[in-house]
């Protein structure tokens, strides 16, 4: 499991390539934590969805609730990715 310190410096990156518009850097760098905790599974997400790939979204919110059934916003960007793939 990835220390604290390693959880939150990888954060931090992803969300600056996230204010640059660098997708694919975020997604890296959230991505490459092992067995994420449920609020890096939704930064995923959110990029997939911003990135236009609302298939590669929906898997990793439902990957963020299934770890965290409290996470409200989870749930909400679940409907926003099944809504954008017209289910």
């Amino acid at each position: 499991m990835a220390s604290l310190g390693d959880l939150v410096r990888d954060w931090h990156r992803g969300a600056q390539a996230v204010e640059r518009g660098d997708w694919g850097d975020a997604l890296r760098l959230f991505s490459s934590v092992p067995a994420p905790p449920a609020r890096m599974c939704f930064n995923v997400g959110c990029v997939h969805l911003l990135a236009g790939d609302a298939d590669a979204a929906l898997r990793a919110f439902d990957q963020a609730v299934t770890q965290d059934a409290c996470m409200a916003v989870g749930f909400f960007q679940r409907g926003v990715a099944n809504f954008q793939l017209e289910r």
